[in-house]
């Protein structure tokens, strides 16, 4: 049976991860606002000074069988810094393919894509001379068969919190669409706490003109 692996995340992975970052973004209607580009992501990611750190889920296979692994999520987070508490990590994002998702704490998404592929039938070893190769030349395609049960996007989420105690972090923190309520749910049920329903807190953010004004340039 194929296991679930949460690893950090790889230059070569940047492909992968951009893809699902549109879908993400595909989802909540947004597309247009996705600037960020592949090599943007890897000096961003991957330089001396990275501005972020991701964690990737992937899709092993059972031993001996013949296809690669998989790549099906994944987490980016960056450090920030609280007055309060002091260390503090912020989740961006966490996303786990559709159809690699089941019900519960199998749904992954903070933001996430809700098509789900048809269930794949099993995969004789009489395809994979074909199926290898087409595989190779689009590494956003996958065979292996729905995972659900697994709870990838909770085993993601107890990852970042694993990281944040062992850099001595208070807490971690993320958001969420107010529609979005699958993944409301599964952030309760691991133990989040609502902020806005708790405390009252609007986020903000200045953008491009906003800030040039601000800025006076």
């Amino acid at each position: 049976m194929a296991s679930v692996l949460i690893r950090e995340a790889k230059e070569g992975d940047c492909g992968n991860i951009l893809r699902m970052i549109r879908e993400l973004a595909e989802y909540e209607k947004l597309s247009d606002q996705v600037k960020i580009s592949e090599e943007a992501l890897r000096a961003d990611g991957f330089g001396e000074n990275p501005f972020f750190h991701c964690l990737v889920a992937e899709i092993l296979p059972a031993p001996g069988e013949p296809q690669g692994s998989c790549m099906v999520g994944y987490g980016l987070y960056y450090f920030i810094y609280s007055t309060w508490t002091g260390r503090n990590i912020y989740l961006e994002d966490i996303y786990v393919k559709p159809e690699y998702r089941g019900t519960g704490q199998d749904w992954g998404g903070k933001k996430s894509s809700p098509h789900r592929l048809p269930h794949l039938l099993p995969l004789n070893r009489s395809l994979w001379s074909f199926l290898i190769p087409f595989s190779s030349d689009n590494p956003s395609f996958c065979f292996f068969l729905p995972t659900s049960g697994q709870g990838i996007g909770s085993k993601i989420i107890k990852k970042v919190a694993e990281v944040a105690l062992d850099k001595g972090c208070s807490q971690f923190r993320l958001a969420v669409l107010d529609w979005n309520k699958k993944a409301v749910d599964l952030y309760k049920t691991l133990g989040a706490r609502d902020l806005t329903e708790a405390e009252g807190w609007h986020s903000f953010r200045f953008e491009g003109e906003a800030m040039r004004e601000l800025a006076g340039k």
